[in-house]
């Protein structure tokens, strides 16, 4: 059986790597689009010879001829398409963070639990080989007792006022809720359950959300994460590190996957890039999921906890 998917939003994620990764696996077929504006909406489904086009996502929606959707809309539209999309019995997966908030992602899973559909969130780096390396090494005690993760890392676009991302109301936040959402997904991945969340905000002067963010996170374990996050600044890292009583592991681009493994018998360099395509193997996993009858990996509850920390920052920020 093939996954027949329409793509709601044909955006910059969309076209740099979504339409691209449904198009690569073999369980997979992209035979609708959705965007209102009807030019740019032709010339995409043109350069990826999608037969199928739509300016409205409930026409999309509504299509009978589509087992699945991905929604790459902005935030504030996540939970509207996706309980639409699971009435319309469609399994859906949905692009980070989640939803606006923690009660919309409720609305989310129940919907698509009613609907009997597969709910899946776009937290592709789960899937890293370099992640995956580190959770292998965390687990086997290399490490000793985990004190720390952190994580330092930002987007240099400088976003004008009137851009959904620095909108509370269509992005939910800023930095924190963007790029900081996938970062804590890998918090949440590799030392499990939170207890508390501190958190401090910077604001812009030129647009609604913070431009920056620094969360002070406590595990159920007892260590500590440290995220900070950034909006419009230059050569910004993405930088991960993990401390623990016998080592520590340094990697200083995840999307490169070079991993720096440091304990008493001294370094070791590790090499473990991602996949050309980083939407890929989540594609791959998603459509598998719904084949096989089973949760995705990163399914509706996995993607609520990353916006259950985000309010508990927001909040504590305030």
């Amino acid at each position: 059986m093939t996954i027949r998917w329409g793509l709601v939003g044909v955006g910059d994620i969309a076209n740099k790597r979504v339409a691209a990764a449904i198009q690569s696996d073999p369980n997979s077929e992209l035979v609708a689009v959705c965007r209102r504006s009807e030019p740019q909406l032709d010339q995409f489904a043109d350069q990826f010879g999608v037969p199928h086009r739509f300016t409205n996502a409930d026409d999309l929606i509504a299509s009978p001829n589509l087992d699945a959707v991905y929604i790459a809309t902005p935030v504030d539209c996540h939970c509207p398409q996706t309980i639409a999309a699971a009435r319309a019995g469609k399994h859906v997966l949905v692009e980070k963070p989640m939803a606006l908030n923690p009660a919309e992602c409720d609305q989310m899973i129940s919907a698509c639990d009613q609907a009997g559909v597969s709910l899946g969130v776009a937290y592709y780096r789960r899937f890293y080989p370099v992640v995956l390396r580190i959770q292998q090494l965390i687990e086997a005690k290399q490490l000793g007792r985990i004190l720390s993760i952190g994580c330092v890392t930002g987007n240099p676009n400088r976003f004008p006022a009137d851009d959904w991302r620095v909108i509370r109301s269509r992005g939910g936040g800023g930095p924190l809720m963007d790029i900081g959402s996938h970062r804590l997904d890998v918090f949440l991945q590799l030392l499990g359950d939170v207890a508390t969340v501190k958190a401090s905000v910077i604001d812009s002067p030129d647009y609604e959300a913070e431009q920056a963010a620094t969360l002070l996170v406590q595990f159920n374990s007892g260590a500590h994460g440290i995220l900070q996050c950034y909006f419009g600044t230059v050569e910004t890292p993405d930088r991960l590190e993990i401390i623990g009583t016998e080592g520590r592991i340094t990697v200083e681009d995840l999307n490169h996957g070079d991993l720096m493994l440091s304990t008493s018998e001294g370094q070791q360099l590790e090499s473990h890039p991602p996949a050309d395509n980083l939407h890929a193997p989540l594609i791959s996993d998603f459509t598998a999921a719904v084949l096989e009858h089973r949760s995705p990996t990163i399914s509706g509850p996995v993607g609520k906890r990353t916006n259950d920390l985000i309010r508990l920052a927001y909040e504590d920020a305030q």
